[in-house]
């Protein structure tokens, strides 16, 4: 029996793709060699040490230059080792015992030092409760002498008052030492523990049957690597308003091994969600008598909407949180290649900008805020949609603040809200009155709703206000705007909604009314 010599190397294969997804990666390494025809084992070092290995996976690119098929692989493994750092710190450590007994020991100092200044501001301020004491007998006895009081009483106070402020300095410093005596212990127990290190390598065994340069591509997946969609929102207001509008990756990874000048590609599938189908359980069904009373609730309807739509507003929608990408799996390539170090830190990579024409009006909805909100309105002009995320908000070269975004498609409007409006002033008051037709027999609630504004500022405020009135579900409910009574003979839209456009010259006020009528059945519960 012949035995075959396996040939050994260690190959320099950097990581070269990284494809991120919601919560994990999939690293792809690549590397080249000349290799003469035989058996080889190659290795590759400094691989992070948490990968999966029933994802580890090599394979011979399909370049045409490689050979590839002269070449085979025939195992592929990960093998993981601890390493203990063993650095002289034997002399480190006994310095910072040394410098702990001397805190320690000027922390005893300065508590013995607190308890002679507590224990001579006692002592004094019983020496000035007598002297005050014995003020009122001197005074009967006609002993009255207001300068030689002062000479003997205003010493023992500036006595006093010096020996407060010493205690304070020593508990200050106390203070001090404290927290540099428990950094220290800290410091200590780290540096006295042996350091571990964690470190993994590849192995490949190949089969060459013809020797010649081959590129062999390692690819597995990792945890502790996540990322998310962060935006950059900068407006130029004037006579025509622009938006820019910018899309980064920001990227965490903690895996152990460091990403130098790698492609990135941000994937929004979401393996974590899994395929498992729900348990199956029994539905039980109970019947009951139909009441002859109908009991109604008041409940807040959120009208959810992510984007404005591509020509008119739209509100059958859905809000999609995260990195959720409207139903189709997207996968979105850095413009450039970047550097993301294991250190768990965030790192923003570009992906992708746009301009847009915007248009600017400022919003009131005194219901939900006594503020009038500058907002925007734009298209994505990108060819890639806006997936959910924060938004930073630049107004010109300021810093305003932040918000959210949902998922905006290719071509789609959407609204952006800059903080709101200092020169304007908004106070909302609401009434209602009951009252009950004996003809009938309905029940009748009026709200009043009055909004005042004020413009406070030296310039005009065209203003979209918005309010809003229940919307009935049931025949024996009726809810109706008197139009009569209310401004501009408003009348609300499909969900109930009131919009007046209102123009505030410098310095002025308006007023806003808006009254209501709900009417219910006598058969009615909970009016």
């Amino acid at each position: 029996m012949q035995l075959t010599e396996i040939q050994t190397l260690i190959l320099d294969a950097p990581v070269t793709t990284v494809t991120l997804l919601e919560d994990r990666a999939q690293v792809q390494r690549i590397g080249k060699a000349t290799l003469t025809a035989g058996l080889w084992r190659v290795s590759v070092d400094r691989v992070a040490p948490v990968l999966s290995d029933k994802s580890l996976r090599a394979e011979f690119t399909d370049a045409e230059f490689t050979g590839a098929v002269n070449a085979r692989v025939n195992d592929v493994r990960v093998r993981r080792r601890m390493l203990i750092k063993e650095s002289d710190r034997v002399g480190l450590v006994e310095e910072l015992k040394r410098e702990w007994r001397s805190q320690y020991d000027q922390y005893q100092v300065l508590t013995e030092d607190r308890q002679y200044l507590e224990e001579q501001f006692e002592q004094i301020g019983t020496i000035l409760a007598k002297a005050l004491q014995e003020l009122p007998i001197d005074a009967a006895w006609g002993q009255v002498d207001p300068m030689a009081w002062r000479s003997q009483l205003q010493p023992i106070f500036l006595r006093l008052r010096d020996i407060r402020g010493e205690i304070l300095n020593t508990y200050h410093a106390q203070t001090q030492l404290q927290e540099a005596i428990a950094r220290l212990v800290k410091r200590i127990q780290s540096e006295a523990s042996p350091d571990k290190i964690y470190a993994a390598n590849l192995e490949a065994d190949l089969a060459i049957a013809q020797t010649g340069e081959y590129e062999l591509a390692f690819d597995y997946v990792v945890p502790n690597a996540l990322w998310r969609p962060y935006h950059q929102a900068q407006l130029q207001m004037g006579d025509n308003s622009q938006l820019t509008f910018r899309t980064d990756g920001c990227v965490w990874q903690n895996t152990g091994e460091d990403w130098q000048n790698v492609d990135l590609v941000f994937s929004t599938a979401r393996a974590s969600l899994g395929t498992e189908p729900p348990l199956l359980a029994d539905d039980l069904l109970n019947i009951r008598e139909k009441s002859k009373k109908i009991a109604i609730e008041l409940r807040d309807q959120t009208v959810k909407t992510t984007g404005l739509g591509a020509g008119t507003r739209t509100t059958d929608t859905i809000d999609l949180p995260s990195v959720d990408d409207g139903g189709e799996v997207r996968s979105i390539r850095a413009s450039r290649k970047a550097n993301v170090p294991s250190d768990g830190r965030p790192y923003r990579i570009p992906l992708f900008q746009f301009q847009s024409s915007a248009t600017i009006e400022r919003v009131l909805m005194p219901e939900l805020a006594l503020q009038v909100v500058l907002k925007s309105e734009q298209t994505n002009r990108a060819n890639l949609p806006i997936l959910a995320g924060p938004v930073d908000l630049v107004r010109s070269t300021e810093y305003v603040g932040r918000t959210t975004v949902s998922f905006i498609a290719p071509q789609e409007k959407f609204a952006l809200g800059w903080g709101t409006d200092a020169t304007m002033r908004v106070q909302r008051t609401t009434a209602k009155k009951r009252d009950k037709n004996h003809l009938t027999q309905w029940n009748t609630i009026i709200s009043t709703v009055n909004i005042f504004l004020s413009n406070i500022g030296d310039e005009v405020r065209k203003i979209t206000m918005t309010e809003r009135v229940p919307v009935s579900e049931l025949e024996k409910v009726k809810i109706e705007v008197v139009q009569d009574e209310t401004r501009d003979r408003v009348q609300p839209d499909l969900n109930g909604f009131c919009t007046w456009n209102l123009q505030l010259p410098p310095y002025s006020q308006a007023k806003v009314n808006l009254i209501y009528k709900i009417s219910a059945a006598s058969d009615v519960e909970g009016l």
